[in-house]
């Protein structure tokens, strides 16, 4: 319990900050899925009720050229959902305008000494980001300590959370229990959930599936915007419809991709085993990829001691802000069951460590947790970052 409260403690801070502070507009950056969206609009409901105005910018990755526009302007809020506990020293430096930087989020992190950033990571409380905690939960916690009546929101943090694996534990929890108590959620006869009010929100785990293909597969075209109202006006019926079609444009794409890998198998290393999908996954942001390894890390024809690693080419473009300098290729890792074990007990280095480690030899950058990360780098680097790689997962952790 003295874990928690130190953490609200600091949720507590970050409000009073804001609210002191006086600003009037923030700009709300989150990633592309269902945490990041439903954590999203959690932030957004609450900075609202603060009486201030959101702009929204929707990315896969946390892009410097990003930071440094946001940060650079005029002085305000700036959020960071989802996204922003692996950067704290690109935010403490890109912060030229000194604006109030929040970070709601639960990958791996490190402390900031910066008086302007409020690293909110429930990890810096001793909580597992890949346990305890979703983004969802955070910034739920967060709109509960600006205004406690945003409760009702509960079931956004539990549809973010679906994608913790296991039994809900830790901070997770909360929602769940605030839900029971308003009569928001309720137990199904099989130990399930389900919401119950004004919403409609479906149950937890169609309502995140829907979200993360609106906010990767339809990235480029108006999916997040779509997932955003969906979590706050509940999914209606022309919502269903296009999660429907990008759904089946997904499935075909790793289709394609599955009969690819199945025929020619994949690429080999010595401590690693890759493939390229380049244009397969072609208007689809490059979260889809990293779906993908999810799901191929449970298949046997993976080496199960060996690092999953997935590539796609991805546009410059970034929906709501702008254009990067080039277009870039974003990596996914991921880890099968057994290399997993041997992560957890020290024997290998943890994905969160040699995938960005590895963007960064070639020009890229990256985060992640132990057991799944992602980043990118610039087109025509593959070969560098894969030797860069394998030779970092030789190593064994120090």
């Amino acid at each position: 319990m003295a874990q928690l409260d130190l953490f609200l403690r600091r949720l507590v801070q970050a409000k009073e900050t804001i609210v002191q502070s006086g600003l009037k507009d923030a700009v709300i950056l989150h990633h592309d899925e269902a945490d990041g969206l439903c954590s999203e609009a959690l932030t957004k409901i609450a900075i609202k009720r603060l009486g201030i105005e959101t702009r929204l910018i929707c990315l896969d990755k946390l892009y410097p050229e990003v930071v440094r526009d946001v940060e650079g302007g005029s002085h305000h809020l700036v959020v960071f959902s989802d996204l922003g506990s692996g950067h704290i020293k690109l935010l403490e430096n890109q912060n030229r305008s000194r604006s109030i930087l929040v970070i709601l989020d639960h990958h791996d992190t490190s402390e900031s000494r910066d008086p302007l950033v409020h690293n909110l990571n429930p990890e810096l409380n001793g909580f597992s980001g890949e346990k305890d905690a979703s983004s969802s939960t955070v910034a739920y916690l967060f709109a509960k300590t600006v205004d406690p009546s945003l409760a009702t929101f509960a079931p956004l943090a539990i549809i973010g959370s679906t994608e913790i694996p296991g039994e809900t534990q830790g901070l997770n929890k909360i929602p769940i229990q605030d839900g029971e108590k308003t009569g928001a959620v309720k137990r199904t006869p099989r130990g399930g959930l389900k919401f119950e009010g004004p919403v409609p929100w479906l149950s937890p785990s169609r309502a995140s599936s829907i979200l993360n293909v609106l906010g990767s597969v339809g990235y480029y075209r108006g999916g997040p915007q779509l997932g955003l109202s969906a979590c706050i006006k509940g999914f209606d019926k022309q919502i269903l419809e296009t999660a429907k079609g990008l759904e089946e444009e997904r499935k075909n794409a790793n289709q394609r991709m599955m009969e690819k890998i199945r025929k020619e198998g994949l690429s080999q290393m010595k401590n690693i085993q890759w493939f390229h999908a380049r244009e397969n996954y072609k208007g689809m942001s490059g979260k889809v990829v990293g779906s993908f390894c999810s799901y191929l890390s449970y298949q046997r024809l993976v080496n199960p001691v060996k690092y999953l690693i997935g590539m796609m080419n991805i546009p410059p473009d970034i929906p709501g802000w702008g254009r990067l300098p080039s277009p870039l290729v974003k990596v996914s890792g991921r880890v099968p069951q057994p290399l997993a074990k041997m992560i957890e007990t020290g024997k290998r280095p943890p994905l969160s460590r040699v995938l960005p480690d590895s963007c960064e030899k070639v020009g890229g950058f990256g985060d992640g947790h132990t057991v799944a990360a992602s980043g990118v780098f610039p087109i025509g680097t593959e070969e560098a970052f894969l030797d860069a790689l394998d030779a970092l997962v030789t190593t064994v952790p120090g």
